[in-house]
């Protein structure tokens, strides 16, 4: 177990994974600072600021600087993030289940977001995509194939793996995805399932048609308005728009 006073700098990403990171280290009590970064209006990538830090410029990066003087340690990748700091700095199971089962059912929601339900609505956004950036020649039938793309193939994933969210909160029945708390789980599963989805019907409407989300999965509904509602990723949320805002201002 490291030090709680170890400190931590978050590389933030403007509309990224970033907020889940900052929300695990707000619940923590950890002592950090954010660097944030705004994406490019056209292509949507990090700045070439984020670049130095990381030569793909993505994020969430994690830099810490131990208290005991060990040699700094840089982690990307948001699932790696999330179990390093179960690992290493969640001494009294804050946002880890108590029993080992349950810490195993953090882990596969921890992998599953990332390895399952991610790339799919990346997907999907790719795809309903295409028609503004191919060349004006191509603009019909780059419309054509990635509306045949996603309601071919992409959709049914989608819904499926909705109505599997929505079946699992059922079983569940505490409102949260594993015990009857908040846990690491919920927090990663908050960005693809209630920030890309529920918190934009317009552009899921959009991207594969679907509409009524709030009626077609009504525990997924539930389990999101407890997101939006949490005092601590309410204020985060505020206060980095605020910096978004700020920054933008200030160019």
């Amino acid at each position: 177990m490291h030090l709680s006073k170890d400190k931590f700098t978050l590389h933030f990403l403007d509309e990224s994974r970033s907020l889940r990171i900052m929300w695990m280290l707000e619940i923590l009590g950890l002592d950090y600072e954010i660097d944030i970064y705004l994406r490019n209006p056209e292509t949507l990538r990090g700045p070439p600021e984020l670049f130095q830090v990381h030569p793909l410029g993505k994020a969430p990066v994690m830099d810490i600087k131990f208290a005991d003087g060990s040699p700094d340690l840089q982690l990307v990748e948001s699932g790696l993030i999330t179990q390093y700091l179960l690992k290493h700095y969640d001494p009294k199971d804050k946002l880890n289940p108590s029993n080992e089962r349950d810490k195993l059912l953090v882990d596969y929601y921890i992998h599953y977001t990332e390895g399952t339900l991610q790339p799919i609505l990346m997907s999907i956004l790719i795809n309903s995509s295409a028609k503004r950036i191919a060349p004006v020649g191509l603009k019909t039938m780059a419309k054509l194939l990635s509306k045949g793309l996603n309601y071919g193939y992409y959709k049914p994933e989608f819904d499926l793996n909705m109505r599997f969210l929505d079946s699992k909160l059922r079983e569940q029945g505490s409102g949260f995805f594993v015990g009857s708390k908040l846990t690491a789980a919920d927090i990663m599963l908050s960005f693809p399932v209630y920030e890309n989805v529920f918190d934009n019907e317009m552009g899921v409407k959009e991207c594969c048609g679907e509409t009524e989300l709030y009626k077609k999965y009504p525990q997924l509904a539930a389990w999101c308005d407890k997101v939006r509602n949490d005092p601590i990723y309410k204020r985060i949320s505020q206060v980095t728009h605020q910096k978004v805002l700020d920054i933008c201002a200030s160019k």
